[in-house]
């Protein structure tokens, strides 16, 4: 076990087992009374014990926890506007805990700690001899996006062994300790933690490099050039595209989505622009209609006619001769 989880330990907050045990119904409806609302299971339910300790102040919540064996999953069902504007960070005292958020599974074992969102669908698994600490906090606390861009380290392990990790948690047990004799002083204790808890968040975010929204950016721009590329090939398709990028076909359609395109209809974009171009080209006036849709992808004549007339409102024969008169004879 390391150092710090000892010293975590040996305080009054860090042990929740000194409250009273209580069977697993009774468990479940605490948890949801002092942290949120989920959906449990558990295999032994009979032999289950637990217990959980909370104090709170400021509007932050100081909370111990041990249990046995069990899952807690937080889906649309159980996510209310009441208790969806905040974040639930976690440091694991003994036993092993599962926590899935936004594609991602984090591990925690003694020492380590993960944040999650309350607003996300989440699922979190605990091993026996569970014990854990956590605080619960409106995502306020963070700044005024405060739900934005910290949803990049949810379900994912920090060591709180070192630097402000350590410092943070030996706070968070400190005050948890405290809080009764803290007085008038109390709220700027818990202030001053936020403020830590915020700058180590800030600190970690400040080491994955780009924020969310430009890796996403630069990837719908790979994407873009990827099909320009290969628009004469009639097979390019959504799947293909993935494969190529490593990424699901599910994420690659929210990429286009928040650009507002499907990906069929970007497709199908491009390839009119560039027979527009050509079809309006005096230097192309020979080349037949149906080859210069062939050459952008089109499978054969009527698609192409057909396409192209939902999209631009007239015929490729039709807005050819109408772009070429444009040009002296």
């Amino acid at each position: 076990m390391t150092s710090l989880v000892n010293g975590l330990l040996a305080g009054e907050l860090a042990d929740p087992g000194r409250g009273r045990e209580i069977a697993f119904d009774s468990w479940k409806n605490v948890v949801e009374r002092t942290i949120l609302r989920f959906r449990f299971d558990c295999e032994r339910p009979q032999a289950f014990r637990g217990t959980v300790h909370r104090r709170s102040l400021a509007g932050v919540d100081f909370v111990g926890m041990t249990s046995e064996r069990h899952g807690a999953y937080r889906t649309a069902e159980t996510i209310t506007s009441d208790d969806a504007g905040c974040y639930v960070m976690t440091l694991q005292l003994s036993g092993e805990f599962r926590m899935s958020q936004h594609e991602r599974t984090a591990v925690l074992r003694p020492g380590s700690f993960a944040l999650y969102d309350s607003s996300v669908p989440t699922v979190l698994v605990s091993s026996d001899d569970y014990r854990s600490v956590c605080i619960k906090f409106a995502k306020d606390w963070l700044g005024p996006r405060g739900a934005e861009p910290f949803s990049e380290l949810t379900a994912t392990a920090f060591d709180a062994e070192d630097g402000l990790p350590s410092i943070v948690w030996t706070m968070v047990l400190g005050l948890g300790r405290s809080l009764h004799t803290l007085g008038a002083e109390g709220p700027l204790a818990v202030r001053n933690l936020m403020d830590l808890v915020t700058a180590m968040l800030r600190a970690e975010l400040g080491r994955r490099g780009p924020p969310a929204t430009e890796r996403r950016e630069a990837l719908l721009r790979r994407v873009r050039e990827y099909i320009d590329a290969r628009l004469p090939d009639p097979a390019l398709s959504p799947t293909g595209i993935a494969a190529a990028h490593y990424i699901s076909p599910r994420l690659l359609h929210q990429l286009f989505e928040g650009s507002g395109w499907t990906v069929g209809a970007w497709i199908r974009a491009r390839r009119v622009e560039l027979c527009r171009r050509d079809l309006a080209d005096p230097l192309q006036a020979g080349v037949p209609v149906a080859a210069i849709g062939l050459r952008h992808g089109f499978k054969g004549a009527s698609h192409f006619g057909e396409v192209f007339k939902r999209e631009v409102g007239r015929t490729p024969a039709e807005f050819r001769r109408e772009a070429l008169a444009r040009f002296p004879g």
